[in-house]
């Protein structure tokens, strides 16, 4: 006859059987423990609890630093968590696999064989790639309304090797005659793009090294900040990160300025196969290849890399260089475990990975809540400004105006050169170099042409130096001009040391001569910042300072007619001759008269950023140079274009502040705007003087390249600020 089951079993014993039967389900099909240890189970799976495959470039030539993948001796490598097989070869042959990628459902790979300028597909366990289409396949996408696969292709601009791209597409994985555009707005750099879940955004380098985030219909850009590697959650949420130049920390941000932070990637690595949460504390070497996952809590990298190559450390590669799956803690402040995925005796670079449960995981909101509300009466910055028509906050992102005619509005942009670089505070620092305003026509000229006003605002802090020529803080001319006698008419502003006095003289300048046409604004003193708002017009100036009441300048300004294709420069004129030492933000350029009301306004919204400005932790040292890291040249950090390098010191004494350490590591500007700087190498056992801050209060300098190819990289870093 036949039974029922379990209805059935109405035995004591069967009832046993039916629970035992229940609970073995149920252990089957329940998640496991996210440090679960079941040994029956591959150990990346238990890691993310999901099905899990890896695809990488391991590098067999001889030099093995083929960290870009550029050459031909790669081969492509995988680990899939079901087969059993561990890590192992996908194709027989070597040949040049670039920045492999996995398809959406994780059956497929993409990759670029760049010689030949391809997209190839394969089918995971296949050993018969195919053409997809022409360019390189930069990430890949599921449509959530179609259920369609994509692959997004950029086209390379310029010669073979370039490091930027456009004309971004996305190709159907199953039906490849069909394309739709994706961004066209900017160049964009290679390393890393990935889209949203609902493919409105995308993260990348816009291009290097300019992280940000664009809308992509319609399209905008939102910078993120300086770096490489961008990357964006595979969900909605679009937090992204943007990778630090030392290539030991993520730089995360919500949207709509929300809240930021930075996650440690550089102690992960190690001898076995899982690091946890307490293997993150201290500093280790610089990874690269971050890349996130199509599950929001794990991404890849790659490393350590601490062996000296040919342009960085990058560049040395090394056999040493291993594959990494990391995991975010739930609240993503920090990387909470990682599991080593490679193990082998040859480099391996650019992994990617897919998760099972990766297509419905998401970033809690709790983790996007925006930070908490500031101090009653803090302004936004710049304060509502009649016919504003260029302005500057700081270095970490643009300021964009709006403008009626003018989609999207104006983007204001500062392009250094140089010695001219962010400060502490990210504002500008001025230093034997200039500063172009971007966009170069602004309509200022017009405007002063036309109705002769104009008012500027800036904080400004001026710092002495041994030398009394007179330097150029501000000038509105045209570009690459000599001082002669039939030299245009220009307005600059012109600051005059006097050691005597122990203070500067602010002079208005409106000629080549700055014996004529001039006039003495006011006196500044040195490193003490000044708020300043000038408004010029037909008859004279008008100079506040600190928001207190104008001081009037009589000056008959009513003739002066700026030559065309003049444009705004900051910490110098346009010959680079007269350069000023300082530091400048918070800068606005409007065509009205600012009221004193107004004047009061600007300088109370810049009164609350000045504020939160907190001195540095300074202190002044002798000491002896231990060990020292080699001076990169200009063409070695390229395609940065500025680096620090740390050396190693023994502490002598303290002469003044305190320093609490006996040995420290110290990083020198050795490359700014692209050329080598003086002093920039150190004989070791030489005793020098310093004067050093914390690195940890120099957050302008994360997206710097810094070299740092030394023994003992453990040790408190400082930053050289004389």
């Amino acid at each position: 006859m036949a039974t029922t089951w379990p209805a059935d079993c109405k035995t004591p014993c069967g009832g046993w059987v039916v629970v035992t039967v229940w609970m073995l389900a149920w252990m089957l099909i329940a998640p496991l423990p996210i440090d679960a240890q079941d040994a029956s189970s591959d150990r990346l799976a238990r890691f993310t609890r999901a099905p899990t495959r890896v695809v990488w470039v391991q590098d067999t030539s001889r030099g093995a630093q083929d960290v870009q993948a550029q050459g031909t001796e790669l081969v492509l490598m995988g680990y899939d968590s079901l087969d059993g097989r561990g890590e192992r070869k996908l194709l027989p042959d070597p040949a040049n696999y670039a920045r492999p990628l996995l398809s959406p459902d994780g059956r497929r790979i993409i990759y670029t064989d760049r010689p030949r300028g391809r997209v190839m597909v394969l089918d995971w366990g296949s050993n018969r790639p195919q053409v997809l289409t022409r360019g390189a396949a930069l990430c890949t996408w599921r449509d959530p309304s179609e259920k369609t696969e994509w692959v997004v292709v950029g086209q390379r601009l310029g010669r073979a090797g370039s490091y930027f791209y456009r004309n971004l597409t996305r190709v159907r994985l199953d039906e490849p005659s069909v394309s739709r555009p994706v961004w066209s707005r900017t160049r964009v750099s290679p390393d890393n793009f990935q889209l949203s879940r609902d493919g409105d955004f995308a993260a990348g380098v816009f291009p290097w090294p300019n992280g940000g985030l664009a809308r992509l219909a319609p399209p905008s850009l939102t910078h993120l900040g300086k770096g490489c590697w961008a990357s964006l959650a595979p969900d909605n949420s679009r937090l992204a990160w943007v990778f630090d130049g030392p290539h030991r920390h993520l730089r995360l941000s919500t949207p709509a300025d929300g809240p930021k932070w930075k996650v440690a990637v550089d102690q992960i690595v190690g001898s076995g196969s899982i690091k946890t949460r307490a293997a993150t504390a201290g500093r280790g070497a610089e990874m690269f290849h971050p890349r996130w996952s199509n599950h929001v809590r794990y991404l890849v990298l790659t490393g350590p890399y601490n062996r000296k190559g040919p342009i960085n450390v990058i560049s040395g590669g090394g056999p040493q260089v291993e594959v990494y799956l990391a995991r975010f803690s739930e609240d993503f402040r920090q990387i909470e475990a990682a599991a080593r995925v490679s193990q082998n005796t040859r480099p391996d670079f650019f992994p990617d990975a897919w998760i099972g449960s990766g297509s419905t995981s998401r970033v809690p909101a709790n983790v996007m809540s925006p930070a908490r509300p500031t101090a009653s009466g803090q302004q936004a910055w710049p304060p509502k400004t009649a016919n504003l028509l260029w302005a500057f906050h700081d270095t970490r992102k643009p300021l964009t105006i709006p403008a009626g005619d003018t989609p999207g509005g104006t983007t204001c942009r500062i392009k250094p050169a140089g010695r001219v670089r962010p400060g502490r505070f990210f504002e500008l620092r001025l230093s034997r170099g200039t500063a172009a305003t971007e966009p170069g026509d602004t309509g200022l000229v017009e405007h002063w042409n036309t109705r002769q006003t104009l008012s500027v605002s800036m904080m400004l802090t001026l710092t002495a130096t041994r030398s009394n020529r007179p330097g150029t803080l501000l000038a509105i001319e045209p570009a690459s001009i000599t001082r002669s006698s039939d030299t245009p008419e220009r307005l600059a502003l012109i600051v005059n040391h006097r050691p005597a006095e122990d203070d500067f003289q602010l002079v208005l300048v409106t000629g080549p001569d700055p014996a004529t046409g001039s006039a003495v604004l006011a006196t500044l003193k040195p490193d003490t910042a000044t708020h300043l708002v000038i408004t010029l017009g037909k008859l004279g100036v008008s100079v506040r300072k600190d928001g207190r009441p104008a001081q009037e300048h009589p000056l008959p300004l009513g003739r002066l007619k700026l030559p065309p294709r003049s444009r705004l420069w900051l910490g110098n004129d346009s010959s680079t001759r007269q350069p000023v030492e300082g530091r400048i933000s918070l800068v606005t350029v409007s065509g009205s008269i600012v009221s004193d009301n107004q004047a009061v306004s600007l300088w109370n919204a810049a009164s609350v950023i000045l504020k939160k400005r907190k001195p540095g932790r300074r202190a002044v040292v002798r000491a002896r140079c231990v060990e020292t890291s080699p001076a990169p040249t200009p063409t070695q950090i390229a395609p940065y274009r500025r680096a620090l390098v740390y050396h190693h010191y023994r502490i002598d004494r303290v002469e003044s502040g305190r320093l609490p350490h006996r040995e420290i590591l110290v990083g020198h500007w050795a490359i700014l705007d692209g050329k080598a700087q003086p002093g920039r190498r150190r004989t070791i056992g030489r005793p020098v003087r310093l004067v050093v801050e914390p690195l940890e209060d120099h957050a302008q300098l994360d997206s710097e390249r810094q070299v740092m190819e030394i023994e003992h990289v453990e040790l408190p870093q400082y930053v050289d600020v004389e």
